[in-house]
């Protein structure tokens, strides 16, 4: 399950959102090229397992900048 997913697109533009608690996946590109993710947070409690933040599927030309992710088991923040 994913909270926001973009398929097969191109030109994406993802800025300034916090998604919280999603069960799987909070952001996912599949089949997708030209994309940016800036400003992005996701979050999810400490036990949640295997909680994805930012999910690349067969995607080309990504650049993702300024986004804090707190995930479950998996914490990490990219500046």
């Amino acid at each position: 399950m994913q909270t926001l997913r973009f398929y097969g697109s191109t030109g994406v533009t993802v800025t300034g959102i916090t998604i919280q608690n999603s069960p799987q996946t909070h952001l996912k590109f599949d089949a997708c090229m030209n994309v940016q993710v800036s400003s992005f947070t996701a979050s999810s409690p400490g036990d949640s397992p295997n909680t994805d933040g930012i999910h690349l599927e067969n995607s080309q030309d990504v650049v993702i900048y300024s986004t804090t992710l707190s995930c479950g088991t998996c914490r990490s923040r990219a500046v």
